[in-house]
């Protein structure tokens, strides 16, 4: 039993947050977590980094790209932070 506690202290993995997206085409909002956002880039160009502007993301709900232009909404971190931004 010890081996299996020692395991799973040494598994756990850093939490390095989120990233919020707004769909402009369906008005969706959803999370992503930086991890799959760098798997992503990581695969497409072979750098990763704290940016999304050549990351290829799409909206869960409608399946149509998210750009990182003027006219997209993007909310970097969480929805709590959006929040206390904003004040909404």
């Amino acid at each position: 039993m010890g081996k299996e506690s020692q395991k799973r202290i040494k598994m756990k993995k850093e939490d390095f947050g989120t990233c919020e997206f707004h769909c402009k085409h369906c008005s969706h909002t959803f999370e992503m977590d930086w991890e799959t956002i760098w798997d992503l880039q990581e695969m497409t160009h072979g750098y990763t980094g704290f940016h999304t502007d050549d990351t290829f993301i799409s909206c869960p709900k409608c399946d149509r790209l998210i750009d990182d232009g003027e006219d997209e909404v993007f909310f970097p971190g969480t929805a709590e932070e959006y929040k206390k931004m904003t004040g909404a």
